[in-house]
C-alpha cells in the first residue's frame, strides 16, 4: 500500500479525537485537517462534514460514520459519582473499567454497582453504570453537571499485524476513506463523501446527508465484528467485507457489482457479510428519497470483552486499496433499476 497519506499517524490521531454521537466537533476538526486541500469541505445542520470532489461521471456517495460511543450523565448522587445513560450500541458490560474523557472538563473511569446476590457477572444492568472522577460531592455537580457527555479516551495502538483501540467503530472507516482519498487520481465520477453524525443514535447523519447529495449510487463503509455474519463466518486478515444482508437492507445489483469490479481489478480480497440483525447506515441510505444504488464494505473487527476492539492491519490497507478503486471505476448501473 502506497497512500499518501500514513495509516500509522492518522489512525491513532482520528481515533483520540473526541466524538461521542451529537457531540463530534472534535472528530470533525481531525477529520478536516486531515482531508486539507482535497476538496471543498461543508458542515451541515445535524454535524456531518462533508467533502466534495467536483468530477464528471455519476453522482457517487462515499460514507463513514465518525461519531463513537459515548456516555451521559443522567445524575450526580450524594457521593460525587455520576450515574450514566449509555449512546450507542456498546454494551454496559463493555464500558466497565473505560477511561472516559468529558470533553476537556474531566476523566473518570467506569465502575459498576454489582449485586451481591448476582449469579451471573456477565449480566450488567446499565442503570448500575457509574463515572468515578476523584471529585468529591460538592465539585462534582459543578464539574459534571447533568447533560455531560463523554466518550472513550483512547489512543489507537499497533499489536504486532493488529490494530487496537476503542474507537476503531468507525474511525477505521473515516481513516481508510482519507487515505484511499489521499493524491487519488483519475476519478469516475462526482464525488461526495460524508462523514456521519450521530450514527450510533440511529442513522440519523446518513440519511440527512443521503437526502441532501442525492447520488446516483452509494458505497457505505463501517466495521462488522467476528461471530455476526452468518455467510460464513468473517475473520481478521483475510480482506474487507462485502454486505449482502443485514436488517432492513439489501445491496442494489447494480452497487454491489461495482464494488464486486473493484475489488477484482485491485486485486483485494474479499468475504460476504451476512446480518441476521442490527446493521449500519446503509439501511438509510439505501432508502432515501425515492431509494438509492447502495453498497455496504464493512471492516472485520473483533471484541476483546471490553471496551477495545482488534483490527487487522493488512484488511484496513486493503479497504484502502477497494475504496481507491471504487472511485476510479465508473459506475454504469443506473438510477432505479431494479
Amino acid at each position: 500500500m502506497s497512500p499518501r497519506t500514513s495509516l500509522e499517524t492518522l489512525l491513532p490521531a482520528l481515533s483520540e479525537a473526541y466524538g461521542p454521537p451529537g457531540r463530534e466537533a472534535g472528530i470533525r476538526q481531525a477529520l478536516r485537517k486531515a482531508l486539507r486541500g482535497m476538496g471543498a469541505l461543508s458542515e451541515d445542520a445535524l454535524g456531518s462534514l462533508h467533502l466534495h470532489i467536483p468530477g464528471r461521471g455519476k453522482r457517487l456517495l462515499l460514507t463513514a460514520h465518525m461519531d463513537a460511543p459515548g456516555l451521559i450523565v443522567a445524575r450526580v448522587d450524594g457521593s460525587g459519582l455520576a450515574r450514566l445513560s449509555i449512546l450507542g450500541p456498546m454494551s454496559a458490560a463493555d464500558w466497565i473499567g473505560a477511561v472516559v474523557g468529558l470533553d476537556g472538563t474531566a476523566n473518570g473511569v467506569v465502575g459498576w454497582d454489582r449485586p451481591r446476590d448476582a449469579k451471573d457477572s456477565r449480566e450488567v444492568d446499565p442503570e448500575a453504570l457509574y463515572l468515578e472522577t476523584g471529585l468529591g460531592p460538592k465539585q462534582a455537580p459543578k464539574k459534571i453537571p447533568v447533560g455531560t457527555v463523554g466518550a472513550l479516551h483512547d489512543r489507537a495502538e499497533r499489536l504486532g499485524d493488529l490494530w487496537c483501540g476503542g474507537n476503531l467503530d468507525n474511525r477505521a472507516g473515516c481513516a481508510a476513506i482519507v487515505a484511499a482519498l489521499s493524491g487519488v487520481r483519475g476519478l469516475k465520477s462526482d464525488l461526495h463523501v460524508v462523514f456521519t453524525a450521530q450514527s450510533d443514535l440511529g442513522a440519523r447523519g446518513a440519511a440527512t446527508s443521503a437526502f441532501g447529495v442525492e447520488p446516483d449510487v452509494a458505497v457505505v463503509l463501517d466495521v462488522a465484528f467476528v461471530g455476526e455474519s452468518r455467510g460464513g463466518d468473517i475473520a481478521l486478515g483475510k480482506g474487507p467485507c462485502l454486505g449482502l444482508k443485514e436488517e432492513g437492507y439489501l445491496p442494489h445489483p447494480a452497487a454491489l457489482e461495482l464494488a464486486k469490479r473493484a475489488a477484482k481489478a485491485a486485486r483485494v480480497p474479499h468475504q460476504w457479510l451476512i446480518r441476521e440483525s442490527g446493521g449500519s447506515d446503509a439501511r438509510a441510505v439505501r432508502a432515501s428519497r425515492a431509494g438509492v444504488p447502495t453498497a455496504l464494505v464493512a471492516i472485520p473487527a473483533r471484541k476483546t470483552g471490553g471496551p477495545r476492539v482488534l483490527v487487522n492491519a493488512s484488511d484496513l490497507e486493503q479497504t484502502v486499496k477497494l475504496m481507491r478503486q471504487i472511485v476510479t471505476t465508473p459506475y454504469t448501473g443506473e438510477r432505479g433499476s431494479r
